[in-house]
């Protein structure tokens, strides 16, 4: 009878470390998962990745408000001691 209450503490441990390793590897996952991204499957094709392009910032040139920005900042920068490259 001993043999069986032991057999069962076992399992009944094992099962518990079994489930916290899932669980721990599930939360792992929701910190680190991209948008579409599934526990046990993964998206089909890049249908959930956005290209990353090195294009220039402002393709078609800083607007009005960009430039003004621009300036502001190299302005806080140059009473900080700094310049803006």
């Amino acid at each position: 009878m001993i043999n069986g209450e032991v057999f069962l503490l076992l399992g009944a441990g094992a099962l518990l470390v079994l489930l916290g390793v899932l669980v721990g590897g599930w939360l792992m996952f929701k910190g680190k998962a991209a948008q579409g991204e599934g526990f046990l499957r993964t998206p089909k094709g890049e249908v959930f990745s956005i290209p990353d392009t090195d294009g220039p910032e402002f393709p078609s040139g800083p607007g009005k408000e960009e430039q003004n920005v621009m300036k502001r900042t190299e302005k806080f920068l140059e009473m900080l001691g700094g310049k803006m490259q």
